[in-house]
């Protein structure tokens, strides 16, 4: 991922256009394999957590009890950790640009900033201690294996919608969002800070429902409620709100003309919905998560983490390919969804009802 930042390649089409597109590939093939790793990391640590919590003799009830509170505690707060580096970044990024302006001198500023964090990011597993696994069949996880959970466990199976879901709204939220909101109420130098906000909030919000969560104040699946009515909130005010035009952008253009100065109630709006959204998010990234972990503590929890961050990158690609045919039809974008939306907390809860409890109730 590193190596994405090094080589410097226009922004317009030229004969360097496969550099780009290469470098893209490859930050596609190293993300999948850090978060199934870091997740899977997450995972046999919270196991070990319950295990040393509830203690070498405790019968199955209380560690999975133990199982369930470690799992709630080590992801909220490795997704609180990892939004806040989401904000850090916009925050630094956006300064750098600020500081030194948006000509080619900051950007090579900025890339090698990015490279040499990139780097150091990756220096930093070589020294993290082993956490064994529990695997009972001491054998590989395969490609197929990730395959036939998907596609034959219902507990992968209901939550494949809200996986798939999140990951269109997080891209909805990072490309459509600012081009139909941020851009033209605010203006786009609010972009880099519309997005720190972001994270910022779901940084704070991740601790937030894991605290809530482990102390027994609050269920999984009511969190999962609770989230997917902000997220619906979010995505209804985009619908109906009149964004105000003190920015537009010539059919074509990349840039954006100041039409008159934003309004600060405007401007409030925009970085309010952010905020809605982040509280949503931040769940609907950490929930499913320490829920699979719960699920597959043994041997397929590998699987498991493949299938949540599959899902979530194929939401991704979705959402940016659907904003091409829907560019000229920003509501039609957030209803459809809005109707995801509703349709991933109908599977959820359809999971907690028929299928297994999401609260306290593991594989055995």
């Amino acid at each position: 991922m590193a190596l994405s930042n090094l080589l410097h390649v226009p922004a317009q089409p030229s004969e360097l256009w496969a550099v780009p597109i290469g470098f893209n590939v490859l930050v596609g093939v190293a993300a999948p394999l850090l978060w199934t790793g870091q997740n899977t990391y997450v995972s046999r640590c919270a196991n070990c957590a319950a295990l040393a919590d509830a203690g070498q003799s405790a019968d199955e009830s209380t560690l999975l009890h133990s199982r369930t509170l470690m799992t709630t505690r080590y992801n909220s707060l490795f997704f609180s950790i990892y939004q806040f580096s989401g904000m850090f970044g916009n925050v630094a990024a956006s300064s750098i640009l600020l500081i030194l302006g948006a000509d080619d001198a900051a950007k090579s500023v900025l890339f090698v900033t990015l490279t040499c964090v990139s780097t150091l990011g990756a220096l930093c597993f070589l020294l993290m201690p082993t956490v064994s696994g529990s695997s009972e069949l001491g054998e590989q996880p395969s490609v197929l294996d990730t395959a036939r959970l998907a596609f034959t466990d219902a507990k992968v199976g209901l939550l494949i919608p809200l996986m798939l879901t999140n990951g269109m709204t997080l891209a909805f939220f990072l490309g459509d969002f600012q081009a139909d909101v941020t851009c033209p109420a605010a203006g786009p130098q609010f972009t880099g800070f519309i997005v720190a906000t972001f994270y910022g909030v779901n940084s704070l919000a991740s601790l937030f429902w894991g605290r809530l969560i482990s102390s027994g104040r609050l269920s999984r699946r009511t969190a999962f409620v609770l989230c997917s009515a902000l997220i619906a909130t979010y995505l209804l005010i985009k619908l109906l709100w009149q964004v105000p035009q003190s920015y537009v952008r010539a059919a074509g253009s990349d840039d954006w003309q100041q039409m008159h100065p934003p309004r600060a109630g405007g401007v409030a709006i925009v970085f309010s919905l952010a905020a809605v959204f982040a509280l949503g998010d931040a769940f609907w990234e950490a929930g499913p998560a320490m829920t699979l972990q719960m699920f597959y503590s043994k041997e397929a929890v590998v699987p498991a983490m493949a299938n949540y961050k599959l899902w979530q990158s194929l939401g991704f690609a979705i959402q940016f390919w659907i904003a091409i045919p829907l560019k000229e039809y920003p509501r039609a974008r957030a209803g459809l969804l809005l109707g995801l939306v509703g349709i991933s907390l109908t599977c959820v809860l359809l999971l907690a009802k028929f299928v297994r409890s999401i609260d306290e109730e593991a594989e055995g």
